[in-house]
């Protein structure tokens, strides 16, 4: 998989589907794509290298600690399957629409390994404070 940056503007079809932009998209090289309702109000994408990555760790969590047990429940009933038709579109279900406060506009931003939608709004609220100044005295670059 190759690293992935950059960010696409484009929209909801009448129908909530969107295409995943498809310059972003090739980076994946095929993989199984999920959504994932994920910090900050956005829906992430993970490839399946990806998420097995992260969700690695899921797997040491016994039902005697409670609190982690919640976690684990909470992070995988935020993901589904990336389904995408013969036209390569996929809709963005409900309740994934109503975490990211999706309407119309999306935002799809890369992210290293993973894509990043967000509503534009929320996004420029979520990053208002952050200049590109700031971001690159804020991590080592």
């Amino acid at each position: 998989m190759k690293f992935i940056t950059g960010s696409v503007e484009h929209a909801l079809d009448a129908k909530n589907r969107i295409r995943i932009p498809k310059k972003l998209k090739d980076a994946f090289e095929g993989e199984k794509l999920f959504f994932v309702r994920y910090t900050g109000g956005c829906i992430a994408v993970f490839p399946n290298s990806a998420l097995n990555e992260r969700l690695d760790g899921l797997k040491n969590i016994k039902s005697d600690n409670q609190q982690l047990l919640k976690a684990k429940r909470a992070i995988l009933g935020a993901i589904e399957e990336v389904e995408e038709d013969n036209q390569g579109r996929t809709t963005l279900s409900s309740e994934m629409r109503a975490y990211a406060g999706i309407t119309k506009d999306v935002l799809t931003i890369g992210m290293g390994d993973y894509l990043e939608i967000w509503a534009p709004e929320r996004y420029r609220s979520e990053t208002e404070e952050m200049s590109l100044t700031d971001a690159f005295t804020s991590i080592p670059f």
